[in-house]
């Protein structure tokens, strides 16, 4: 029993090493991922603060642990809808048009440029859990009625956490949680997204 044991460990430690020499002889990523969730200026909270965003990525893994990333986010704010069913599975829809951050705004798009240092933890062959943080310049602006209101610049921190799942064949997905900072704007998103490994 203890060889059998033995063998089966032997082979899992062998995948996992080749797996690994395959993301080391392959150390470029591009990814895409969609990130949904809610935004706060400063620290207000409140129903209809959604906001949307695609963030667009390319890293370098210098070894089985650790890549630097560099990635472009752009996002905007998302309206609820408040939907009823009437009757004979007919729906009617409304617009739900709160106001944003308790300042009369209706519009919020921001941009980002992020540079960071990605580790990651494996699970299994090719399960893992990873770990995003670093700075990010952003862009951002606070209008009413195509009117603006406030416009922002700066530097602040992003942090990002979550699962990966990494084929064979180079693709992988992912699920996580982002964290971005822009001054007195804070967002935080859940996130889905696939990538290429080569």
């Amino acid at each position: 029993m203890k060889h059998l044991s033995l063998i089966a460990f032997a082979v899992v430690c062998t995948t996992s090493f080749a797996t690994q020499a395959q993301q080391n002889s392959e150390p470029h990523r591009v990814g895409a991922q969609l990130n949904a969730g809610g935004a706060s200026y400063k620290s207000s909270k409140q129903d209809g603060d959604g906001v949307m965003s695609l963030y667009l990525y390319y890293n370098y893994q210098f070894n089985e642990t650790w890549a630097l990333e560099i990635g472009l986010n752009g996002g905007t704010e998302i309206d609820d809808w408040n939907c009823k069913e009437l009757n004979n599975k007919k729906f009617i829809c409304d617009r739900n048009d709160e106001l944003l951050f308790g300042i009369g705004a209706d519009e919020l798009n921001y941009n980002n440029l992020v540079v960071a240092t990605k580790g990651q933890f494996q699970l299994t062959k090719n399960s893992y859990l990873y770990g995003k943080i670093g700075g990010q310049y952003y862009d951002y602006e606070i209008a009413k009625n195509n009117s603006k209101i406030l416009n922002q610049d700066g530097l602040g921190m992003f942090a990002e956490g979550g699962w990966q799942y990494d084929w064979d064949n180079g693709f992988a997905f992912n699920a996580g949680i982002q964290y971005l900072t822009m001054g007195d704007l804070d967002i935080s998103s859940l996130n889905v997204g696939m990538s290429y490994r080569f």
